[in-house]
């Protein structure tokens, strides 16, 4: 663990159970006083497998308040243009929507996937210039419900 405390204040590159637990404790306390839903995120995970068994296309993310978060997807290169990321978004989209989502979100790169998720019905609403350096960070969102 590479930690450094200043003034009570611990600085790491490590996030443990015990730092994600208070933190997210300390959401769900507030959103109550806020008279907003408890702060209950439940993760996401689907893959591909070849016939190795080898996991050559995913998908993470996670629903909270009635949104889906796909946090990271990935189609091997051989598998690109054949539908594998579409069928990946629609199998999340579908278990959010077991799960009461009635929306989606995503952020992507410039130099990622910025022109496939518009074919899966995503718009952009955000967009910031050099994340990184020359480069854009651009939010998509859905309405699936």
């Amino acid at each position: 663990m590479n930690a450094m405390a200043h003034d009570m204040v611990e600085v790491s590159d490590t996030i443990t159970p015990e730092i994600d637990d208070a933190l997210l404790r300390g959401l769900t306390a507030n959103a109550i006083a806020q008279k907003a839903p408890p702060y209950q995120k439940t993760e996401l995970s689907i893959v591909r497998r070849n016939e190795a068994g080898e996991v050559v296309a995913g998908l993470t993310g996670k629903t909270v308040w009635g949104w889906l978060y796909t946090d990271s997807l990935w189609v091997d290169e051989r598998l690109r243009g054949q539908g594998v990321g579409s069928a990946l978004m629609r199998a999340a989209e579908d278990e959010a929507i077991k799960r009461g989502c009635h929306s989606a979100y995503v952020w992507t790169e410039s130099f990622e996937a910025r022109g496939f998720y518009p074919k899966c019905g995503y718009q952009e609403y955000a967009v910031m210039d050099d994340f990184p350096m020359g480069h854009q960070k651009i939010g998509l969102r859905k309405k699936i419900k």
